[in-house]
């Protein structure tokens, strides 16, 4: 259908139907509920980046306290050694493979608190023994500061060695 020219006196208003204009109103709406959303979203994304500054805040100063806490500990282990850098069974069986056949471990006991301090009550058959005890003792890697006891010579050595074990792979 073509439209016809208007040859009246005064033009005719277009009318606009009722679903154009429920149409328009739908849409402007809908502009009015999107702008509302995004207006709100923008607070929330404001506030969450206030939160994420405060969380930031608290995990630096969680941080620091678990700095100076493992510096605290630090301190405190200063000095002990470790059940977990050297456990007994380790330290046993090194001791054992550095006897001489003529050479007995009696009684062995290990002191974490002091730095791994081991004393060893050790029977050997003669002096010799006793001495080439004393010399793998000195030549191994992780015994320190070895302290030998008294020590009779006659015939069978018994004696307390004292010495510091050095934790090590």
């Amino acid at each position: 259908m073509t439209r016809q020219p208007d040859f009246s006196s005064a033009p005719r208003t277009s009318r606009v139907s009722l679903f154009q204009s429920l149409s328009l109103a739908a849409c402007a709406l809908a502009a009015i509920a999107a702008a509302f959303l995004a207006y709100q979203a923008r607070g929330e994304a404001q506030a969450a980046t206030r939160r994420l500054a405060e969380v930031s805040r608290e995990v630096d100063a969680a941080r620091g306290r678990v700095q100076a806490f493992e510096t605290h500990a630090r301190a405190a282990w200063a000095g002990m050694l470790a059940p977990e850098e050297a456990p007994p069974s380790r330290i046993v069986a090194e001791v054992a493979s550095l006897l001489p056949d003529d050479v007995r471990l009696e009684r062995i006991a290990i002191d974490y608190r002091r730095g791994g301090v081991l004393e060893l009550v050790v029977v050997a058959r003669d002096a010799r023994a006793w001495d080439r005890l004393l010399q793998q003792l000195e030549a191994a890697q992780r015994i320190r500061e070895l302290e030998p006891g008294p020590e009779a010579r006659a015939a069978e050595v018994r004696s307390l060695v004292r010495a510091r074990w050095a934790a090590g792979p």
